[in-house]
């Protein structure tokens, strides 16, 4: 048997991972259109710091391949998916397969105003933007990050430890609009804003110009903010591209059952690309857990995925965070604790934990991750 796997990001090498660990004789081969191998891709705002060497956000290096007997295939663009024939072009060469995996992820979106792919204007999700960030960054002043999400508060600490001072602009009135409420939001951009840097709420990006070397971010209000540069936070969207005219059913991703499994025989799909029960996660867990139920059906293994609880936990300049479940606050009731600098909100719907956020000490984020899943009642013990 021959697996070939389009991808090798989290879902496409634990996919491998997984299918050499239950089968060590079939051909693996993975194919990769960046240079590197499999690497930390939520370590990469770490890299942009410039505290944090390259060689330390591999995951995977290229003797792991090597050792493991999987063929990869780097910088290599796939050209084409023959779901009849059963073949990949990829790199000019025909890639027979006799189970296909497309785990190919998704790109940083720019939004459509003028201005957006302009010189000094980023995007931040591989090593190399990371590198051509900080080479551009060096000797400047000012940068302004549009996007008050995860990555954007993240990457704009990063920027801040090159000494540029940063702003944070995001349209909606609240940071981190998907993961916290207004209450939280609150308490974190207080903390952010003791340690440098600076916010914009409310405002809708309407052009980026440029004029005597000097960037200006406009609004639709028509007001404006002058900056050195520009990092564009504004979500993701999936690779879809590589599944055109080959039949595969797709709509925010490509659809997928609980087996990895897409409408085409021996074509699996996992990761950012992947779209579950009308979801697509875009969340590292969601990445391995999918890849791991697929991987588990071509080697008829056990293991369906069920879906993920939507969560995050991250670290911005010596602040722990995270958010889990659903925390809408629709039909549901709320515990809030704080004390000192730690802040706790659980959110309760029919005496069940169906969310939570925490802030500061968040040691209970895997137990309540788990609370969720399992739809444990809520206790004090919390």
């Amino acid at each position: 048997m021959r697996v070939v796997i389009i991808g090798n990001g989290a879902a496409g090498a634990t996919a491998a991972e997984e299918i050499r660990k239950a089968d060590g004789s079939c051909e693996i081969t993975v194919i990769s259109d960046e240079s590197y191998p499999y690497y930390s891709r939520p370590r990469v705002i770490e890299f942009l710091t410039g505290k944090v060497a390259e060689e330390k956000i591999f995951i995977k290096k290229s003797d792991w391949y090597a050792e493991n007997k999987i063929e990869l295939l780097l910088s290599t663009v796939v050209e084409k998916i023959d779901t009849q024939a059963k073949q990949v072009k990829a790199g000019g060469v025909l890639i027979n397969y006799d189970k296909l995996i497309i785990a190919a992820g998704a790109s940083s979106f720019a939004p459509p105003f003028p201005g957006s792919k302009d010189k000094g204007v980023f995007t931040l999700r591989t090593i190399d933007d990371a590198k051509n960030i900080m080479q551009y960054a060096h000797g400047r002043k000012k940068a302004v990050v549009i996007g008050g999400g995860l990555l954007g508060i993240e990457a704009a600490n990063s920027l801040k430890e090159h000494g540029l001072k940063v702003i944070i602009v995001e349209v909606f009135d609240r940071l981190l609009p998907r993961q916290l409420d207004a209450q939280a939001a609150g308490i974190l951009q207080k903390k952010l804003e003791e340690m440098g840097l600076s916010f914009i709420l409310s405002k809708q990006t309407a052009a980026i110009e440029e004029n005597s070397g000097k960037k200006t971010v406009k609004f639709s209000d028509d007001t404006s903010e002058e900056t050195d540069m520009v990092l564009l936070s504004a979500g993701i969207r999936s690779n879809l591209k590589i599944a055109e005219n080959t039949g595969i059913d797709k709509m925010l991703g490509i659809k997928i059952d609980g087996f990895g499994r897409t409408n085409i025989d021996s074509v699996y799909a996992c990761g950012d690309i992947a779209e579950f029960n009308g979801r697509v996660y875009g969340i590292w867990p969601a990445a391995r857990e999918q890849a791991i139920a697929a991987a588990a059906h071509i080697t008829g293994k056990e293991g369906e995925y069920k879906g993920t609880v939507m969560s995050v936990k991250l670290k911005v300049a010596g602040i722990e965070l995270a958010s889990m479940g659903d925390i809408s606050g629709e039909g549901t009731e709320a515990e809030v604790k704080q004390e000192n600098e730690n802040f706790k909100k659980i959110f309760i719907r029919n005496n069940k934990v169906a969310g939570a956020i925490l802030i500061g000490n968040t040691k209970d984020y895997v137990k309540i991750q788990k609370m969720i899943k399992e739809g444990s009642n809520y206790t004090e013990a919390l």
